[in-house]
């Protein structure tokens, strides 16, 4: 089975990336293949003031099976973006995002806001695929409402002509993150597009979910159950050792990410592109991290990591009152310390 992490805003960055592509090389089924996805960043913001968004493009050596996902409405600002990408960074697909229902976004015609005038957006598609050679994939939604579905199958049949791949999250606009997932209109398209890649995008609740559900599809991406569950891509249940030294392991290559990202922004040059860290130099910078032997009381990653954190110990006995107690704890030493004693109180 062909199984991907979902892009999600401050979720799939490189940290974590990393950590789910370790546990399903450690637990995967032998026949499965993996995907990740970057966090979405706005095209518009990359070409007119990138160091705001360039983090969003950090990535190893390891996680290299990861396509890069942008979002905007402005033609030339997506060419723009999706071209320097492919010129200066070794991703191996560039996607656009027309999923996010956000009302705000919806205004400024872009994400979800593409599907109002799909005339544009087709134009939008031959553009991009035609400027760049990497291979491009579009992620959306069934449409706006219910009324409106047979007409985005029908534009989706139309997109298939400038894309690779299509991620379907099968709920309309309206029905936001609600409802169930329209599995037909999946299948259906699937039927229609033999020669297009199709995913199968959210409300995935396990990896054996995923295998009942694939049926004709090409690939399953799970969503928000995969926060703080890298497991979800592998048929592997983790113990609570398990999860607690994956919690460690990942709170601390968070923190090497950003040390690396803050060194590298201060060198960043647009015209050669933002400096990668090589899973080595990560992996040794964690474990220095690890033993103290560098200052990080200034790094915001330990704050950033409770939305993985509060995930990871979803289960575990007295969960409430640990997780009471972590945002009390604004650096790494003293997040550490609050997770040990936690731990150390259960075991």
């Amino acid at each position: 089975m062909k199984i991907c992490l979902a892009p999600m805003d401050w979720v799939t960055d490189c940290a974590y990336r990393i950590i789910c592509k370790q546990i399903f090389q450690t637990h995967w089924n032998v026949d499965d293949e993996l995907m990740l996805w970057t966090e979405f960043m706005s095209a518009d913001w990359y070409t007119h003031n990138p160091s705001w968004v360039i983090k969003h493009l950090l990535k190893s050596d390891f996680d290299h099976e990861t396509i890069a996902q942008i979002f905007w409405w402005n033609t030339d600002s997506l060419i723009a973006c999706a071209v320097d990408i492919q010129k200066k960074y070794s991703y191996s697909w560039i996607e656009l995002n027309m999923w996010c229902p956000s009302p705000k976004i919806m205004k400024c015609a872009a994400w979800s806001g593409m599907l109002k005038d799909k005339q544009k957006t087709l134009s939008i598609l031959k553009s991009i695929s035609s400027q760049i050679d990497l291979p491009f994939s579009l992620k959306t939604r069934i449409w706006l409402t219910q009324d409106d579905i047979q007409e985005q199958f029908d534009f989706l049949l139309e997109a298939s002509k400038y894309v690779h791949l299509i991620s379907v999250h099968g709920r309309t606009y309206k029905q936001s993150h609600s409802w169930d997932v329209d599995r037909n209109f999946i299948y259906k398209l699937k039927e229609q597009l033999p020669d297009t890649l199709i995913i199968w995008n959210w409300w995935l609740s396990s990896y054996q979910d995923c295998v009942t559900k694939i049926n004709n599809l090409d690939w399953m991406m799970p969503a928000q159950r995969a926060i703080g569950n890298p497991w979800i891509l592998t048929p592997y249940v983790p113990t609570n050792q398990d999860v607690i030294e994956t919690i460690f392991k990942h709170l601390d290559l968070s923190v090497a990410c950003e040390l690396h990202f803050k060194q590298a922004i201060q060198n960043y040059d647009h015209s050669h592109g933002l400096e990668q860290p090589t899973y080595e130099n990560l992996q040794h910078l964690a474990k220095d991290i690890s033993n103290n032997t560098i200052n990080v009381d200034h790094c915001h990653a330990p704050i950033e990591f409770r939305k993985y954190l509060f995930r990871y110990i979803n289960g575990f006995p007295n969960n409430k009152a640990c997780k009471k107690n972590i945002p009390q704890a604004r650096n790494y030493k003293d997040l550490k310390k609050t997770l040990s004693n936690y731990f150390d109180s259960i075991s």
